[in-house]
């Protein structure tokens, strides 16, 4: 490389468009919360990819991944929370939600430590619950779109929450051929 190349030569030519304003989705979270983002974003992806009461799924990994892509394109990353079964070990119901959900539990130890981790869960109220027990398949029984108490992230950066950094077949031998040499 040349000494006199400076940093300005090395910006990429092209830029990507997106569907959505970043200034505009700052104005709606400071405006009035999450409820008008949220309501925003559902009008630019299609009705089929809005999880809805009474949709069905064959098992409760299509229902994670239905949801979990619903997430990435509202903003906002999900665990699994709660899981019931019966007696032969077949799912009955699990409840996916935001990983905000709920509150922490007292730790009987709180006294003892030096420095204590930030608090991560503000009592969110986004879900989806899924039941199986009447069919085969999953049905969706309960879907709260709110959230409350924090930010959803903007499209562009959906891919740095935890339910949305996956790695591809291909950049993985990538990398295994990388440690190999």
């Amino acid at each position: 490389m040349d000494k006199d190349t400076s940093i300005h030569d090395l910006t990429p030519r092209r830029k990507l468009a997106f569907e959505f304003d970043e200034e505009k989705e700052e104005e709606l979270l400071g405006n009035g919360g999450s409820e008008r983002l949220i309501n925003e974003r559902h009008s630019i992806i299609s009705e089929e990819k809005i999880p809805k009461i009474g949709m069905e799924f064959d098992d409760e990994e299509a229902a994670y991944t239905f949801y979990n892509e619903y997430a990435k394109v509202v903003g906002f990353s999900i665990r699994k929370h709660a899981l019931r079964r019966d007696n032969k070990g077949t799912i009955i119901d699990r409840i996916f939600c935001c990983p905000c959900q709920g509150h922490r539990q007292k730790d009987k130890r709180d006294v003892h430590v030096k420095s204590h981790r930030p608090e991560t869960r503000n009592g969110c109220l986004a879900m989806m619950r899924i039941d199986g027990r009447c069919t085969g398949k999953y049905k969706v029984v309960s879907f709260v779109a709110s959230h409350n108490g924090h930010d959803l992230v903007s499209p562009t950066k959906t891919h740095f929450l935890r339910s949305h950094r996956s790695i591809t077949a291909a950049l993985a031998s990538q990398a295994d051929d990388l440690d190999s040499s």
